[in-house]
């Protein structure tokens, strides 16, 4: 049963992104903004530096494909991009100190980059009219903010969990 737990917290990360965007609309704001969460990236760079980092490049595959079909019309961007962002991270991680403040950075970072290479994939593909400039004030900077304050708010305890779940495992 212990061995559910993974898959378990993982898929309740994956659904959390489309809960939150469900519960704050794009006119939350009054159009003003964009946020746009990634909680599931979140969860995956923990566990890519908490629990193992070939097993969160599985999943960033995995969920990355699933992402794609569900929400994205391009097919095999997040699919190819998730495990990479992941392999970047756990490599910076490596480099630099294990500290929560410190990964804080790393991990918007992390948010920073997916977010940058999805719009760059928009833009290539025609599907967005907007330029830089305002990518980077309407939608970057409230994501980056949203995804800080998830950070902050659980990141202790995403620790802790992918911990408890790298000894269970190793057992």
């Amino acid at each position: 049963m212990k061995r559910f737990y993974l898959p378990l917290l993982m898929v309740a990360l994956f659904y959390s992104d489309s809960l939150f965007a469900a519960a704050f609309p794009e006119t939350a704001f009054e159009g003003k903004y964009m946020i746009v969460p990634h909680f599931f990236l979140v969860g995956l760079l923990f566990m890519s530096i908490f629990f193992d980092r070939n097993t969160a490049i599985k999943y960033g595959f995995l969920f990355g494909f699933l992402f794609d079909i569900f929400y994205t019309g391009i097919l095999g961007a997040y699919m190819f991009f998730l495990p990479l962002i992941v392999y970047i991270v756990s490599k910076l991680v490596k480099v630099l100190q294990n500290h929560l403040f410190i990964l804080s950075f790393i991990v918007l970072f992390g948010v920073f980059l997916l977010e940058l290479i999805m719009f760059q994939l928009n833009v290539l593909v025609e599907r967005t009219e907007m330029d830089l400039t305002q990518f980077t004030s309407i939608r970057l900077w409230p994501t980056l903010l949203l995804n800080l304050i998830f950070y902050l708010l659980l990141a202790i305890p995403l620790k802790s969990a992918f911990e408890k779940l790298r000894r269970i495992y190793n057992d």
